[in-house]
């Protein structure tokens, strides 16, 4: 199976690494794909890097690890991007592999809004991981499945506040794009 983890990724961080660590170790997924999204219906108005350097950036965090790819797919959809269309289009390309959804705790409350969700929760096994210690909720649904990912303390817009602020952000970031991201995100 393989895990298709939707997101900005601006920039993609050591906790969305771990995330898809976790779930190959634990058997869940073969491997993981990063989907960059050029823009979340939810979350209009939000400054992004341009999704080209977000892409070279994934990019070379995951290189070396056979078990995680980066997707531009998104890329040439039409926009805003929807969940359900990319699901259909990967299923579409290689009918052959089975695709699970990668999402935070805090996309779960939105799911039921969201474009196709009575197909995506059916066809597609869902993955929640955690965004905070307090994340407990009970899912009556057996394809969203809550998983015991590790916590990471800090999340893409805090590094980029941290970028702004000239405060150290290699404890967060893969030391391969450690200057990429200052070089992309101080211009």
């Amino acid at each position: 199976m393989t895990g298709l983890f939707f997101g900005s990724f601006n920039p993609i961080h050591k906790g969305h690494l771990q995330i898809a660590r976790y779930l190959s170790e634990q058997g869940l997924v073969d491997r993981v794909v990063f989907v960059v999204s050029p823009q979340n219906p939810f979350k209009k108005g939000q400054s992004l890097l341009d999704a080209e350097k977000r892409i070279e950036i994934a990019a070379q965090a995951v290189a070396g690890d056979e078990r995680m790819e980066v997707s531009d797919m998104e890329l040439t959809m039409p926009r805003p991007s929807y969940t359900i269309d990319t699901l259909n289009r990967f299923s579409r390309l290689y009918p052959e592999e089975h695709f699970a959804l990668i999402m935070g705790e805090d996309n779960l409350k939105n799911f039921p809004m969201w474009k196709g969700y009575d197909i995506i929760r059916r066809n597609y096994s869902v993955f929640v991981y955690p965004r905070h210690a307090s994340f407990r909720q009970e899912i009556n649904d057996p394809n969203i499945h809550l998983i015991n990912a590790p916590l990471f303390p800090v999340s893409s817009t805090e590094i980029r506040e941290k970028v702004r602020c000239g405060e150290d952000i290699a404890p967060f970031v893969p030391a391969e794009v450690h200057d990429l991201i200052l070089n992309y995100y101080q211009s």
